[in-house]
This record gives structure tokens, sequence and C-alpha cells, in this order.
């Protein structure tokens, strides 16, 4: 069934159509109505892109089996992801269908590399530490100039083949590849039929050292339409899993998110060996790791609803119960054993050998494989996701028609009145009429454009006075913003002491004494600074949308056109005997139409690039964070400097553009009614048939 949005979409193009024997005498009006229809059209198409490719991200740490996850559950096992081995070779990665096979490398720039670099010559023994200094040796022995490479700023390469382009990104992402410490992103684009209607992204699994790969990981999530979280369901949920929750979610924009127990199989296999059958191994499991979600994640959510994170919160609140999911048991399941790899192979021998000697020979049958793998309800989960975009998409198409209906609505008004009056004029006038008309038109034109410029100077003058109130209104959000939320961990750490092991029955064993050790836990308070850079990036958007918000209400192109339009009617001498108003009144309607008024777009670039280069991890001393809580107030102060400097200089521009409009007026207006005369002119040559073709585009502007 065709859509509205789609049948008003083809209703432009026939009128189009059928207008294209006019095009040289509406030359300007046809080509308006052209732009309307292409602007209605792109949108259209950027929605029906969107709504045709589903976003599919992945989080989890790394080898959590997210790579494998993926290909089994899109791509039926094809290992079409590769897989990250360590920590430094975990990149963001995003993966698309392309008609080629192509690879795109964005590198770290240099500030981020200086980062990099700094963190491993440090002495933090932080996981974030760890991983630069495993980078930094990466490159160090892989002989490259890192400052050369990352100038290059983005990589491409095309290839022939997937083996052929697979072997160009283990340079670029494998854990012996010669440029994988120095990339920020990768790009893969596979002519894959599987990869249609997908883009994946596996995000880094670790405690990134460059926090502007955190905030694009979170970028790259909060465009997604389902998250799969994955934890290995035998040590689920662990502290490095809440971690990476903690730090990689973004404040807003996840839709759906899944949390898997993945690697089931090897939690059956741990705990098979205590329990009498498969089904109270399942169970025992589910209730287990059941609980370990609700409540890890409870207090998870509790701390970052604390930190003023109510989205976040009540997104972990909504996982807490998991989808169990094998990659194992869905091969074993669905694949012919050749497809079998060796790992693969030895579980399901470890596993039938357990059921056989613990569970009374028990087997396992085809059903078994296929709940094992869970992959039922993780289908389900991106089908909803994908249904949910297309409804809210269509939504949004339908939102696009009321606009679309009223600007064809107002071109054919206007155009129609045009044309009739083309036909009134060209039905009582004769030359010496026109002739009359021109003389009178350019007697008042001087008035007219008077009057209308003071409708424009005014619109200037609105935009110089709001653009100080909004200034003043953005400063006010930088107090807002200063205070860094403070967060709660946990560190152990094994303390020795010693006990006397003598026994007063054995005289040979008196003094003598042994070691024994204790892990202490210690609770402590921190900062982070990727709640800092948070705190300024949402700062800096926020200001960004008020901006654009307020200064479209202020100045706004069909509010000027309706107080010019309506300056125009209070200006024409309508108890004049000897003029008739309405033919002018039409031709300047038209000029008004055509006039083109500037809007306001601007980007701020990376906010919070001034503290992700100085800061990583967890501050805790006060000095540390105090020269945090100082930066965060600097790197507001910056962004409300940029953003009022670019503002002032737009406003400037927008004035400048309608000063140039205003001087241009009377010219404009006065071409136009030449031009429009003239054309009436030629039409008098040739009465008869001019009157009969504008009687047929009448009716061709009505049945419209």
């Amino acid at each position: 069934m065709t859509s509205p949005a789609q049948i008003h979409l083809t209703k432009l193009d026939q009128l189009i159509n059928n207008l294209e024997p006019w095009q040289d005498k509406f030359t300007i009006e046809i080509d308006q109505l052209k732009h309307i229809k292409n602007l209605y059209s792109d949108k259209l198409e950027r929605f029906s892109k969107e709504e045709q490719t589903l976003n599919i991200a992945i989080m989890g740490q790394v080898k959590a089996g997210k790579s494998s996850f993926l290909n089994a559950l899109l791509f039926d096992g094809k290992p079409i992801l590769p897989e990250a081995a360590t920590p430094k070779t975990a990149n963001l990665t995003r993966i698309s269908y392309d008609t080629t096979h192509r690879l795109e490398v964005e590198f770290y720039n240099q500030s981020d590399w200086q980062r990099i670099t700094d963190l491993a010559n440090s002495d933090g023994q932080h996981q974030e530490a760890k991983v630069a200094r495993e980078q930094v040796d990466m490159v160090r022995q892989a002989g490259i100039d890192p400052i050369a490479t990352i100038e290059q700023g983005i990589y491409t390469k095309q290839a022939e083949t997937t083996d052929e382009i697979m072997q160009i990104l283990n340079d670029y992402a494998g854990n012996d590849g010669k440029y994988t410490g120095l990339v920020k992103m990768i790009r893969l684009f596979l002519p894959m039929p599987e990869l249609q209607g997908f883009n994946v992204i596996d995000t880094p699994g670790m405690n990134d050292p460059v926090l502007s790969r955190t905030q694009r990981t979170k970028e790259e999530m909060a465009n997604s339409d389902v998250v799969f979280f994955l934890s290995r369901a035998s040590n689920f949920l662990d502290a490095s899993d809440i971690d990476l929750l903690g730090q990689q979610l973004p404040e807003a924009g996840i839709k759906r998110l899944v949390l898997v127990a993945g690697q089931y199989d090897s939690a059956i296999e741990q705990d098979g060996y205590n329990r009498d059958s498969l089904e109270a191994t399942e169970k025992n499991l589910k209730k287990r790791i059941g609980e370990r979600a609700n409540t890890d994640l409870s207090k998870l959510a509790k701390q970052k609803e604390l930190a003023g994170q109510q989205q976040v919160g009540a997104l972990l609140r909504s996982m807490t119960e998991p989808v169990f999911s094998s990659t194992y048991a869905y091969g074993f399941a669905n694949w012919d054993e050749h497809k079998w790899n060796p790992s693969m192979k030895h579980t399901y021998t470890q596993l039938t050998e357990m059921a056989e000697d613990e569970w009374g020979s028990y087997e396992f049958t085809q059903a078994d494989w296929q709940r094992i793998a869970g992959f039922d309800p993780l289908i389900q989960s991106y089908e909803n996701a994908k249904a949910d975009k297309i409804n809210i998409i269509e939504e949004q198409k339908q939102g696009l028609l009321p606009e679309a209906q009223t600007n064809l609505k107002n071109w054919l008004n206007s155009f129609s009145e045009q044309v009739h009056q083309r036909i009134i004029t060209l039905e009582k006038g004769d030359m010496a009429e026109l002739e009359k008309r021109q003389k009178q038109y350019q007697v008042r034109i001087n008035n007219v454009a008077s009057r209308l410029e003071d409708v424009i100077e005014q619109a200037i003058q609105n935009a110089s006075d709001r653009q100080r109130e909004i200034s003043r209104d953005l400063k006010k959000g930088i107090q807002e913003n200063s205070q860094l939320k403070t967060r709660t961990g946990t560190e152990t750490h094994e303390e020795s002491y010693t006990v006397s092991t003598s026994k007063w029955y054995k005289p040979w064993t008196w003094g003598s004494t042994e070691t024994r050790y204790r892990t202490i836990s210690v609770n402590y308070e921190y900062v982070s600074p990727a709640d800092a850079v948070d705190q300024v990036t949402n700062f800096a958007y926020q200001c960004v949308s008020d901006i654009e918000y307020h200064f479209s209400q202020m100045v706004n192109p069909n509010d000027i056109k309706a107080k010019l339009r309506k300056s125009l009617l209070d200006v024409l001498d309508t108890q004049s005997s000897d003029f008739d108003p309405t033919q002018f009144r039409t031709i300047l309607n038209q000029s008004i139409s055509r006039i083109e008024i500037p809007q306001l777009k601007f980007d701020i670039g990376d906010a919070g690039s001034q503290i992700s280069r100085n800061f990583t991890g967890e501050v805790r001393a006060d000095s540390d964070r105090a020269k945090l809580q100082s930066q965060l107030r600097d790197a507001l102060h910056q962004v409300f400097n940029t953003l009022n400097t670019e503002f002032t200089h737009a406003v400037s521009q927008l004035s400048e553009s309608l000063n140039k409009i205003k001087a241009n007026l009377e010219v404009t207006l006065t071409d136009n009614i030449q031009n429009e005369l003239s054309q009436l002119k030629q039409d008098m040559a040739n009465k008869q048939q001019s009157l009969k073709d504008y009687q047929q585009l009448e009716h061709i502007i009505q049945e419209a």
C-alpha cells in the first residue's frame, strides 16, 4: 500500500511534468516548485535509507566472544567480523554493506597519541595505563613513525576480494597488525548479501585510554537501534563488565539494550559436574546469574541515578533479565560438523562426555542445542527493534507531509494568482493599457520598497537584540554544569601477617611461624574525566540546540515574508480610481516569495578535547581533582566563548545578508515588474493563443 507521503511525492512529479511546456514562460516559478519537490524527495529518501538499515552494536570485554557471537547471530557463522585477541587490538569498528570491498581507517590525531604516550610513560598501574603501554610497545616494535602515520588522517584502501580486504585489515586491526596501535576507528565495507540491511558496530571492550574514542563509542551506541551487552556466563558481570557499563553507556539515545549471558555452554560444563541433570544445571545457572544481574545492575543503576544520569539508570534496570546464549550450541544445532573449529569440537566432546558420565548417559537433543543457543529471543530483539524503527520513521515521514502540503499550497496559490492575473490583463487590456500600468507601478515602487525595507530592518534589529539575550542565558548554564559528580570505587589488595605455628606438646615447633595472606577491600571516592567530558559535551549540544531553536523563532523566513506581504497591503493605494493594485500586488508577492532568508547553522567540534588530553582513569588525589574541576570550568567557559563568537558572527552574517536584500529590494522589485510586463507585451502580440494557453494552464493548476 502506497503511503500518503509517497502519494504526495508522485503528485509533485506529475505536476512538474504537466508544467514542462510552460518552463520558458515561468522559469523561476517552476524552478521553485522543483526545489520544493527536491527538498521533500531528499528527506524521504534519507528516511527510507535509515528505515532499511538496522544499526546493531555490541558491547563486552575482549575475549567475551563478541565477534563470533555476531558472526553466528547475523551471518550464520561466516567470519565477517574480525576477532580481537587483546585489549590493544580492540578497535571501534563499523561494518556496512557496499558494492565494493573497501576499508577506511581513521587514525588517532596528534593530541590523542600524545595522551597515549604520556600515559604509557607514567607510573600509573590502572588498566588504561597498561593498555597505553601495550599500544606504544606495539608501534615501537612495528618500527613505524607514528606521527607520519597519523598525519594521514583517514586512510582508504579498496580490494577485489573479501580475503584480500581481510589481509589488509589485519595490518590495522590484527593482534600483530603493523598499524593497530594507532587506529581510532575502522569502517569496513563488504559486498556481502548478509550485510544488506545492517550496520554492525563492534565497540572496544576495555577502559579506553583515549577519551575521544570513548565519546565516539558512546555516539555510535546512541545511534544504534539495538545494543547487545555480552558477558561470559561462567564469570557473569564481573568487575570489568560493571566498569565497562559504567564508562561506555551514553546518557541518552540507546533505544534497546539486551543483556546476554554468553558462552553459556562453558557455564553448563563447569556447573554440570555438581548436578544430576541438564535441567537441574540450567535451572541453577539461570537462578544464580539472574540474581547476580538483578543485584549488580540495580546497584549500578542507583549509582547512575544519584549522579544525575536518570536515563542510564532506567536503562540498566530494564536489562536485569539476561538472555542465555551459546554460539557453539548454535553451531552444534545448525552447522555441519566439518564447519566446527577445534575449540567447538573440544567443547562438544567435553559436554557429551559429562552428560554420559554425570547425568546417567544423557544425550543432548537438537532441541537442547537450540535452547542453549538462545538465538530465537536474540533474533526477536533485533526484529522488534527493526519494527520499532520502521514505525518511528514512518511517523517522521508523515510529519514531513503537512509542511510539504503547505509549501505546495502556497506555491499553487501564488502561481494561480499570477496566471489568473495574466488572463484578466489579456482579456481586458491592450498595449496602451500596459504602458500606462508600467508608469503607475514605477511611481509607486519606491514607496513600496521603502516600507518593505522597514520590515527587514526590524528583523535585523530583532536578531541583534535576541542575540544578547540568548548569550546571557547561555552563560547561566556554566554554573549548572560545573560541579563534578563523585563516584565510589572499591579496590582490593593482599596483606600478609605472621602467625605462630608452635604447639606446646611439640617442643621442636616452639618459636616457629608462618606467613599468611588476607584480602582487604577498601572503598574510595573519585571523579571521572569521562563525566567531565560528558558534561562539557552535553552543555555544548544543549546550547547549540537552544540557539538554533530560539533563532529560528526570531528569524523565521515565513514570518518575515508574511510581514512583508502585510506591509505591502498596507502601502498600496486601494482607494485610487485610476489605479488597480491587483496585478501590482501579485507581481510583488511573487518577488517576496523568491527572497532567500539565510538560516543559522554551526558546529562546535570536540568540546571536551582539553580534558581528554590531560586526564584519564579514576582521579582520586585532591590536587588532581581540583585540577580536573578547574579544567571543567575552563572547558565550559571555552565552549561558551566559542559558541558566543560563532553566534555573534552568524548574526552578523545574517544581518549582512538581510541588508543586501534590503539594498537590492527596489532594483529586484523593478526587474520583476519589468519582466512580467515584458512577457505580457509578448503575449499581447498573439493574444488569442496566449489566452488559450493560460486557460489550459489554469485548469492544470486547479486540478492540482
